[in-house]
């Protein structure tokens, strides 16, 4: 605390000095009034006792002379003011402490369903592709299992609007787990009438159909345009021998398939090297199973034969198997799983070509599978045989 006495004593000392220094030497004590003397100072000194208590600086005595009160005119004297007293210690600002942060608990996954398709690709047959009337195909579609569950055999493919074109339902071919992709394929016949035909087709379990999109709830399908064709070329085997079944003694075989398989195997050639001359225009190569008498076949979905068409195609070996001595037949289906002949040919190595050219009108109006088929003349060496252009020609 300051030491207020010592200081007022000098303070007010200090005053008087200098207000006796500074008066006019023609005032004489006795006109002065001594006691407004004493207030002026007093006044001066608390008023610097009050700023320095305040922390302020105290403001400079001042050096002015001071006014001598005459007559009547003596100032009234009042009150010096009370100083503030100082605080016995300083109070700091508290704190406010921080909130504490909560942990935000991580947003909970939403489940996967059951059941859940996504649509790959057209891996046959894509949106738009033209076909003649009652021609026969097989849609093939890829579709990804972005669910949960494993699809089993127990699921199927199953038609679901649209235009059917004599579509059936379709076991799954095998269990597909979460991840997995999968090939699903329906055979089908386009209209007798032209026009473009869409079919819906979705899976189902037996608890019910799902499919693809956001809620697992939409179908896939497959688009064609189906024209009427007049005359020329109606069904070409080359261009859908992977639609056909494929299978020799060894069981069924994959299309397509690779050169030196023992099983059998069936290539397409776009230009094939035969034993007379090379080629321009594609063919099926059909090499039987590498065994004494080994075969193979190619079943072909049904086509609706009209009248006036013809099976076309040459028949041969390929180039450099010299020891190549097979059968051709050309066989049929109506139906059932009796097979029936259209024809059969025996070929060798010998630089000549035979031509193939059957009249279909007798089963004009009917759904025929046509199933190509080769068997080894004894030994299966060198027994690679070619079928070019097979097809089915309508007369205009």
């Amino acid at each position: 605390m300051l030491r207020l006495k010592p200081v007022l004593s000098i303070l007010i000392g200090t005053a008087l000095l200098l207000g006796a220094c500074n008066m006019p030497a023609s005032n004489t004590p006795s006109t002065l009034d001594q006691n407004a003397i004493y207030t002026q100072a007093a006044m001066t000194v608390a008023v610097q006792l009050t700023q320095m208590a305040q922390g302020t600086p105290a403001s400079p005595v001042p050096t002015d002379p001071i006014q001598q009160p005459t007559g009547d005119n003596l100032p009234t004297i009042t009150a010096s003011p009370t100083s503030t007293p100082l605080p016995s210690s300083t109070t700091l600002p508290t704190n406010t402490p921080l909130p504490t942060a909560t942990a935000t608990p991580p947003p909970t996954p939403t489940p996967l369903p059951c059941n859940w398709a996504e649509f790959v690709k057209d891996v046959t047959i894509p949106d738009g592709t033209k076909l003649a009337t009652d021609s026969s195909f097989t849609k093939t579609w890829r579709l990804k299992n972005i669910g949960s569950c494993t699809w089993t055999s127990n699921y199927k493919l199953v038609f679901y609007k649209g235009d059917e074109m004599e579509g059936s339902s379709v076991s799954m071919p095998g269990n597909v787990r979460p991840g997995e992709s999968v090939n699903l394929s329906v055979d089908l016949i386009a209209p007798s009438q032209s026009g473009t035909y869409q079919g819906y087709w979705m899976l189902r379990d037996p608890d019910g159909r799902f499919g693809i999109g956001n809620n697992a709830d939409k179908p896939f399908w497959v688009e064609i345009k189906v024209v009427e064709p007049t005359s020329g070329i109606v069904y070409n085997f080359v261009n859908n021998y992977c639609q056909a079944d494929w299978a020799s003694g060894a069981g069924d075989l994959p299309c397509p398939g690779k050169s030196g398989q023992t099983s059998g195997f069936v290539i397409r050639l776009d230009k094939p090297d035969q034993e007379n001359r090379q080629e321009n225009e594609p063919a099926l190569w059909t090499n039987p199973e590498k065994t004494d008498n080994g075969w193979i076949t190619g079943t072909f979905p049904a086509f609706k034969v009209k009248s006036g068409d013809r099976f076309i195609a040459d028949i041969g070996c390929l180039a450099d198997n010299k020891n190549c001595d097979v059968l051709f037949q050309l066989n049929y289906r109506l139906g059932s799983p009796n097979l029936k002949s259209l024809g059969e040919w025996h070929e060798v190595y010998d630089g000549k070509i035979t031509r193939v050219d059957i009249d279909l009108s007798s089963l004009a109006d009917e759904k025929v599978e046509f199933v190509l088929t080769v068997l080894a003349n004894g030994s299966s060496k060198d027994d690679a045989a070619f079928w070019l252009v097979p097809q089915i020609y309508r007369e205009p």
